[in-house]
């Protein structure tokens, strides 16, 4: 069964608005790159990681504007999507970004069904459920701006979703393989002609069967990259797992060190706003490192005192200023500095606790950061002084 719903007041929000302009608000995770969208004071956090809810908080008086609901944001920064079981199935909701935010979608899918993967652009959702032994996925995507299933998939073995292409005709996915727990293939399911791929995808020289624990993981908003972090605790390193979502090939990106488990895991990723570069910044080894996207390379390594690192889930994305340049990071509690001119970094600047998120302010003067007790504590972009 399936039904349209036009519009269904689901949550409550502000009175709804026109529907706001791009942004660069709130890439995937939230609180990274550029956090404040422009034109406006608002800081977005995600403390629960990706799928959690999303804060906006006033950086000029420190107090909560709005939330949203429990979902996974577009890479472009304008959609969130949530799901909500009611008793006819699950309603699948595109949220605007905005101040106020405002549903601008809704559709209702029959079962019971969890949001797993959105499209850069917002437009598509794909739904999965699994059985209980994980050897079967069934998969729905769901056309948000047409209000409508575009197709239904039932995959035999345990497949992860990891986005859906902009144009809705290709979905990525990574299969788990049974006889490992971090061993994995990266598969592309043709939507257009309704089949999954024979050959799997893999760089030039690249093994067939990868192997790693996916960490965290950012998009870029023009919809090209899948930017995945991955961990092997048996290797003692790291790599990014760079999908090009556009020529459907991945290339596996080493960075440099090594380290424990615990200590990989300090990794964050920060996408430069022209899309160009990826920085890889790490506090408790004290290294951070420039990927050239176009040649999928590590080209520029800089290493400073190693920090303490705050926590054990995700490290939150870096956040970067608008010309590119200054790029903060953290471990989860003090703040670092990286100006990508001269390849240096500055810190660590202290918080007094730690932090829920962080991002540069209007203009990129500022840094601010939501400490976990609610206290916004603000930097000088420039020097790093406490205002």
């Amino acid at each position: 069964m399936r039904r349209l719903i036009p519009f269904l007041a689901l949550f409550v929000f502000l009175p709804a608005s026109a529907a706001a302009g791009p942004t660069n608000g709130c890439p995937v995770p939230c609180s990274g790159q550029i956090s404040s969208p422009e034109g406006t004071q608002l800081l977005y956090v995600q403390p629960a990681g990706v799928g959690g809810p999303v804060h906006a908080y006033d950086t000029a008086s420190g107090g909560r504007v709005f939330s949203l609901p429990a979902g996974i944001t577009s890479a472009d920064g304008r959609s969130h999507v949530v799901a909500r079981e009611f008793r006819l199935g699950t309603v699948i909701s595109r949220l605007g970004v905005g101040q106020p935010p405002s549903v601008r979608t809704s559709v209702l899918v029959g079962g019971r069904w969890r949001v797993a993967g959105v499209s850069p652009n917002g437009r598509f959702a794909a739904l999965v459920r699994q059985s209980r032994d994980r050897r079967s996925t069934d998969a729905t995507i769901v056309d948000l701006t047409r209000r409508r299933i575009a197709r239904q998939l039932d995959l035999r073995g345990d497949f992860e979703v990891e986005t859906v292409s902009n144009d809705g005709k290709r979905l990525f996915l990574i299969e788990h393989l049974a006889a490992s727990k971090t061993k994995y293939l990266v598969r592309l399911f043709d939507l257009s002609r309704g089949r999954l791929a024979t050959k799997t995808l893999r760089g030039k020289g690249e093994p067939s069967v990868m192997a790693g624990y996916a960490w965290s993981g950012i998009g870029s908003p023009d919809g090209r990259w899948l930017l995945t972090l991955y961990l092997n605790s048996d290797r003692e390193l790291a790599f990014v797992h760079a999908l090009n979502l556009v020529t459907s090939t991945p290339t596996c990106i080493f960075l440099p060190g090594r380290g424990s488990f615990a200590s990989l895991k300090g990794y964050s990723l920060t996408l430069s706003p022209d899309g160009r570069k990826l920085y890889a910044a790490n506090t408790a080894l004290g290294v951070i490192s420039e990927i050239e996207l176009a040649g999928r390379k590590v080209v520029r390594t800089a290493r400073f005192a190693r920090g303490a690192r705050a926590g054990t889930g995700p490290t939150m994305a870096g956040t970067i200023s608008r010309t590119g340049r200054m790029l903060y990071f953290s471990g989860g509690r003090d703040l670092f500095a990286y100006d990508a001119a001269y390849g240096l970094v500055r810190g660590p600047y202290p918080t007094g606790g730690r932090l829920r998120g962080y991002g540069f302010g209007l203009g990129d003067r500022r840094v601010h950061a939501l400490r976990a007790d609610g206290r916004m504590v603000t930097f000088d972009a420039a020097t790093g002084k406490r205002i």
